[in-house]
């Protein structure tokens, strides 16, 4: 995944040297993202995990970004976003309770590029310095604004997801409690965009996205059971993601 990043530079570097790059866009947004699980999901780590594949889970995903303008046509936008879930299992059999709690938070941390293509352009009047003769006090000249109004935006990038699990259990008339404890981890993955973009004012543009994110990351699996060691499940974070962000322009 490294040669990816480095490939991505090689790509960038022409781009960069044709054109001064400006940093010319903050904003926030937030999307929801359908995982979709191709694999065994996260409550593989309860003692009844799901054995569903193909089922989806859902979750808001608020998130910050800034782009820097590397020509007329592309940009790099970088994004920080934070998704969070749960997962609970509860069971009670014979005067045993057992419940399990698993809390999740999702980092992604994304590197995009951006291509973009201006759909429409807005016009406007410019007024000239007026000269003191009274006879041109009052001329106008009228002029095309050329700056895109709106535009169709595509593009291709890199995630790293930064995980953390919280894991707890609880049982009531036996032993085999767990204290919360928290795990770590990242992997990497592949993102696909397209969206369109409108100025709804000089500085403000909202735009409108749909994303496909690719990547997994390995979720050890300890079984129950005196030195019965782990599994290693492979947690599929593939899925659609569809949002809104609004941004505001530097120049």
């Amino acid at each position: 995944m490294k040669n990816l990043y480095i490939l991505l530079v090689i790509f960038l570097m022409p781009i960069g040297l044709q054109a001064q790059i400006v940093f010319s866009e903050v904003g926030a947004g937030f999307s929801s993202w359908s995982r979709i699980y191709t694999t065994p999901d996260e409550t593989s780590l309860l003692t009844n995990p799901s054995l569903d594949n193909g089922k989806t889970n859902t979750v808001i995903v608020p998130s910050l970004y800034g782009k820097l303008d590397l020509s007329k046509t592309f940009a790099l936008k970088g994004s920080v976003g934070y998704a969070k879930n749960s997962f609970e299992f509860t069971n009670e059999v014979a005067g045993l309770s057992r419940n399990e709690q698993l809390s999740q938070a999702i980092i992604p941390i994304g590197l995009t590029v951006e291509l973009k293509f201006p759909l429409s352009k807005k016009s406007g009047v410019v007024k000239e310095g007026q000269e003191a003769d009274e006879a041109d006090a009052d001329k106008n000249v009228k002029v095309s604004n050329s700056n895109p109004k709106s535009f169709f935006i595509g593009g291709f990038g890199l995630s790293r997801y930064f995980i953390q699990h919280s894991f707890s259990r609880i049982i009531i008339g036996g032993e085999g409690s767990i204290p919360e404890s928290k795990f770590s981890g990242n992997d990497y993955g592949l993102t696909a965009m397209i969206g369109y973009s409108n100025y709804i004012s000089d500085k403000l543009v909202l735009t409108i996205f749909s994303q496909y994110n690719t990547g997994a990351y390995d979720q050890r699996v300890y079984l129950e059971g005196d030195n019965a060691g782990y599994e290693v499940k492979n947690i599929s974070l593939q899925g659609l993601e569809f949002g809104v962000s609004l941004g505001f322009r530097l120049n």
